[in-house]
């Protein structure tokens, strides 16, 4: 065999290798290709937009009264009459203790004729002056005669006055530590009156929290009986407790049938300042390794992304976070196997529609439209 035509053999056994590898390599990269997609994290994944959110702040509070007072005696003298009992309920002006009037009445009266005399007096004098008559001395005593009798007889009004110790206000005989029969002194204890209607509820709350709420917000305290009495936030304290660092809060709530006593003790739960947040399943919530909160986020690319949340506010449905986009996609299964900038095979779920598309991560494009 000459040289040409071995060199033609070579050639064609080359050309024929090199056809035959390529019928064997492009399943191989089809093999590979669809390899690479198998080892891809399936996670399913669904949006969730941005609400309105009143967050609600829980304190442990405890009812008191309105306004407790200390009904004490004006004048000395001895209790002639208690027209009413421990726990009863009065109106303001109502006779709580009663002292004996003893010569005060007579007081009045002659205080009373005295006035009339000292003004006869001094108009006379008066007159007297006007004639040349009457010295500017004899004027100045009878007009000092007056004014006198005058203080003399508010005196003994006021005394007659101070005979019936009277309710302030609206409220609810708590003590009465006198009876018939007592002699009392001036500043000496007649009964001890409590307002229940409106009830005050008292809570303290951190510096942390005082900032989120307001005057006039909504408040709400369950008694440990399951029973729920609605309310306003009446008072913020302004100053702190020097040793706790927390601060005072109150809330009046209607007590019209006066069902509910001072010292019950609740939870009381008060609207705070509206804020925006995302409503997710507690689940999704995880921890990074600082310890911080956190969720899985994945973008159009299918590439997962974490995202520091904070905590809000929990409910039923789930838990409310700060700290996301507006509208974002979160790992809802799957989200413990994946890890940052990682590329996963998502199930894509929109919370917008019923309708959920399954992609790798260049069909996610198309399922963000729909």
């Amino acid at each position: 065999m000459n040289s040409n035509v071995r060199v033609s053999l070579v050639i064609a056994l080359a050309i024929s290798l090199w056809l035959v590898s390529g019928l064997f390599s492009s399943p191989a990269t089809e093999d590979n290709a669809s390899e690479v997609e198998r080892k891809l994290t399936r996670v399913q994944a669904e949006w969730f937009e941005v609400q309105a959110y009143e967050p609600q702040l829980v304190l442990r509070g405890r009812t008191e009264a309105n306004r407790s007072v200390d009904v004490k005696a004006q004048i000395a003298g001895r209790i002639v009459a208690v027209p009413t009992d421990e726990g009863v309920s009065v109106e303001a002006g109502q006779t709580i203790c009663e002292v004996d009037q003893e010569d005060r009445r007579q007081r009045f009266q002659h205080a009373k004729a005295g006035l009339n005399q000292a003004t006869i007096e001094y108009q006379g004098a008066q007159k007297l002056k006007q004639g040349g008559y009457q010295s500017e001395l004899a004027i100045a005593q009878a007009k000092t005669r007056l004014e006198s009798a005058r203080v003399a007889l508010k005196r003994s009004s006021l005394d007659l006055n101070n005979l019936s110790i009277k309710a302030p206000f609206d409220g609810v005989i708590e003590r009465r530590p006198v009876e018939v029969g007592d002699f009392v002194q001036p500043g000496q204890l007649c009964a001890q009156l409590v307002e229940l209607n409106p009830l005050k509820v008292s809570a303290v709350i951190t510096e942390q929290e005082i900032g989120k709420i307001s005057l006039t917000r909504g408040a709400r305290l369950t008694l440990v009986n399951g029973e729920t009495l609605e309310g306003k936030i009446s008072y913020l304290s302004r100053q702190a407790n020097p040793v706790t660092r927390s601060y005072r809060v109150e809330a009046t709530i209607a007590n019209p049938q006066l069902r509910f006593l001072a010292g019950m003790s609740g939870s009381l739960q008060i609207a705070a300042e509206p804020m925006s947040a995302h409503l997710i399943p507690s689940s999704l919530v995880l921890l990074d390794d600082a310890g911080h909160l956190m969720v899985r986020a994945v973008n159009a690319e299918g590439i997962i992304s974490s995202l520091s949340v904070a905590n809000v506010g929990e409910n039923s449905d789930g838990v409310w976070v700060t700290g996301l986009p507006d509208r974002v996609a979160l790992v809802t299964v799957g989200q413990n196997y994946v890890t940052e900038a990682e590329q996963v095979s998502v199930s894509y779920k929109t919370s917008l529609s019923s309708s959920s598309s399954e992609s790798n991560s260049s069909e996610l494009d198309s399922s963000d439209s729909q």
